[in-house]
């Protein structure tokens, strides 16, 4: 539906009216047929972010596309404004769930000597059923396990592992602009809107369409949201 008949979109409007900045995750459906982007995402006033691959590395050149979705929207905007980090994000991982157990029973695997796997396997017997039943598996195999369901468990250590999506693509923009607002607490969400833009780094070899005016640029946004202050007479 039109941002003009979706409520969930004129609230955003209304939001942005009233002072207030809204950043918006723009979907992870970039590789579905239409890539189509969703209220909130595809209200006008709202900034929509789209993911960013680093492909966990600090080779800027490797540098690529997340599955987010992209536009034109409905209403024939275009969406993402923005890109940020859309996976391999480090995230804590919620104390006392099941993740947590496992995350920390395969770090301690991961980190004990060959000649304890087994003791600490049996100790542990329930929480993932692939260690159950490989528990009588020679050690050099068990490490061949741990590796691998490290691996699918994007397991960092363990209180930490890498999760993907735009919702977590926003945030980091959301904290980009609570930096600007701090520089400059007198920037308008349109201004906010426009320092991002400006100051954005656009990815060669990529459809802008996809990316919007680029990866937002942290430091740029800072300093330009700082030199837009008001002079103190």
């Amino acid at each position: 539906a039109s941002y003009l008949h979706n409520a969930l979109s004129k609230t955003v409007e209304r939001a942005v009216r009233e002072g207030l900045t809204v950043v918006c995750a723009v979907g992870n459906a970039g590789h579905m047929p239409g890539h189509p982007v969703l209220p909130p995402a595809s209200a006008p006033s709202c900034i929509a972010v789209g993911g960013l691959d680093d492909k966990n590395s600090l080779n800027r050149a490797r540098r690529g596309m997340y599955r987010s979705s992209y536009g034109p929207t409905i209403d024939g905007l275009q969406k993402p404004e923005l890109i940020a980090p859309g996976i391999w994000v480090p995230a804590p991982i919620l104390p006392h769930t099941p993740t947590a157990e496992e995350a920390a029973l395969l770090t301690t695997l991961d980190n004990a000597p060959d000649e304890e796997l087994h003791a600490l396997l049996a100790a542990h017997q329930g929480l993932d059923k692939d260690l159950d039943e490989a528990r009588e598996l020679p050690a050099y195999l068990l490490r061949q396990l741990i590796t691998i369901k490290l691996h699918e468990e994007n397991v960092i250590t363990r209180h930490y592992k890498y999760v993907d999506g735009t919702s977590f693509a926003a945030p980091i923009v959301s904290s980009v602009i609570a930096c600007m607002l701090e520089a400059n607490p007198n920037l308008t969400p349109q201004q906010i809107k426009r320092v991002l833009i400006d100051t954005a780094e656009r990815l060669p070899g990529i459809e802008v369409d996809r990316q919007g005016w680029g990866v937002v640029a942290p430091r740029r946004a800072v300093e330009l949201a700082l030199a837009l202050r008001p002079l103190i007479v």
